[in-house]
């Protein structure tokens, strides 16, 4: 057995270590205001691969992804629907990367549900990965290729209808000729675009056949800078788990991953999230511990793709710093099944978000969960019976001033309400029920709608 003592020597060390913490901290402080004021058009391109620098060669564990369901030509729920139609039509979806994310995963679900509604879908991305395989083996097709090459390619394939993901600069420009075919899908707040792109961007939109926004929040975002009203389509998800999993069963695989043990008696929060900029997981971790602090048996884990390591940076040195920080995880681009059983709560403490997938999928799964106010979070917690705590959002508005300023903050504006939320689910669980998906947020509701307005748009062409 072995006994802490307190020492001359340990008191010295701990002294030497906090001093090295705080000197990170301040350090990391530095170079987020820099981040902050360096211009978007290099923020998110050559200044984002500098700072990777700090990943020092790491690669945080990762939840192995397990066998895929729901990947046939159609969805479960999608498959349902009349496949009658006095035309088939011909859609081009222009999406990014192909690996994971939420927009990534609105992505498979159109390219796999929209067949059965008489569309047949060609998926364009600029890279391959988690789901272009997926979608590849539910036999859609899908073509990689560099923005731009993205013209010469309608140009072969004259879809019928072209359905943008991504606001990309190269891509509108590529667009431009095939404006009254477009139906572009805002998925979050843009706020890195220059005025430049938005000037691009509102030329193109007052020529589109029709518009989607994943929230009304997105739609008023886009119409006050742009002047393109949209229709409000809610992402929505397949309204069974995917995976389907006993809790203690998946505490022991993400125990492994982590290299540590899940108790029975551990109140689980777990984030599934990027680390980014809008994201805010330093936010989150100092919020849960606060939270922590008064309830010693919550334990966070974050799972979810590095897109800055100064985030992850940041996110790591709050924890290393409190007294309860071992009570603090993180995991790479993990399976989110896994992870959403083996959790008690869900947490997302964003800035900015468009149509949290993620949320979804911990309703999906049965967990309650507390969200910041952004993008449909409003209406996602009006339409649960139980089960949803909706928090104010850290930043006053989406502007990069608004989220520099939390973030450059020891402690976020929002910071003990969502360690309170976060407390009043984990002492007074709810009854037991399992909480339920609302109707709008249900796959099948989601990819019928799309359709509905691709064949309207395709059909005026």
């Amino acid at each position: 057995m072995n006994v802490e003592t307190d020492t001359p020597s340990s008191r010295r060390e701990g002294g030497r270590q906090r001093l090295r913490w705080f000197a990170a901290a301040m350090g990391l402080k530095a170079l987020t205001a820099v981040t902050d004021i360096v211009p978007p058009r290099y923020r998110f391109g050559h200044w984002t691969r500098l700072m990777d620098l700090l990943s020092f060669g790491e690669q945080l564990p990762v939840l192995e992804f397990r066998e895929m369901q729901n990947t046939g030509p159609a969805s479960a729920s999608a498959s349902a629907v009349s496949t009658s139609h006095p035309r088939r039509v011909t859609c081009m979806v222009l999406a990014g990367g192909l690996d994971s994310g939420g927009i990534e995963a609105v992505v498979g679900s159109l390219a796999r549900g929209l067949p059965a509604h008489g569309i047949d879908v060609e998926v364009v991305g600029t890279s391959g990965g988690r789901i272009e395989k997926m979608l590849l083996e539910a036999g859609v097709a899908v073509s990689i290729m560099p923005s731009s090459h993205v013209a010469d390619h309608l140009e072969h394939r004259q879809p019928d209808v072209i359905q943008l993901h991504r606001i990309d600069p190269s891509l509108l420009r590529a667009l431009d000729a095939w404006a009254p075919r477009v139906v572009p899908v805002f998925h979050a707040m843009e706020s890195y675009l220059t005025r430049a792109v938005w000037v691009e961007l509102a030329s193109l939109l007052a020529r589109t056949g029709a518009r989607i926004s994943v929230s009304s929040s997105v739609r008023e975002y886009f119409e006050h800078r742009a002047g393109a009203d949209s229709w409000v389509v809610e992402n929505g998800v397949v309204p069974v788990p995917s995976c389907v999993m006993a809790k203690d069963e998946a505490r022991t695989l993400v125990g492994q991953a982590l290299g540590v043990r899940l108790d029975a008696g551990d109140v689980i929060v777990a984030g599934l999230q990027r680390f980014s900029d809008q994201k805010n997981p330093a936010g989150l971790v100092d919020a849960f511990l606060r939270a922590a602090e008064q309830d010693v048996r919550l334990r966070l884990i974050i799972a979810g793709g590095v897109n800055s390591w100064l985030e992850l940076r940041r996110a790591d040195v709050v924890r290393r710093r409190h007294k309860l920080g071992h009570r603090v995880h993180f995991l790479g681009d993990s399976d989110p099944s896994v992870l959403m059983s083996s959790a008690d709560i869900f947490a997302l403490d964003s800035f900015s978000e468009g149509g949290p997938i993620a949320a979804l999928d911990a309703l999906n799964h049965g967990l309650p969960i507390v969200i910041s106010e952004v993008g449909f979070a409003r209406e996602l917690v009006a339409g649960c019976s139980n089960g949803a705590i909706l928090v104010p959002r850290a930043n006053r508005d989406f502007s990069q001033r608004a989220m520099a300023q939390q973030r450059r903050r020891s402690h976020q504006s929002n910071r003990e309400a969502f360690a309170s939320a976060l407390l009043g689910i984990a002492r007074e669980p709810f009854d037991g029920q399992r909480t339920q998906l609302p109707p709008d947020f249900v796959e099948a509701a989601m990819v019928g709608r799309h359709a509905r307005i691709l064949r309207d748009v395709a059909q005026s062409c």
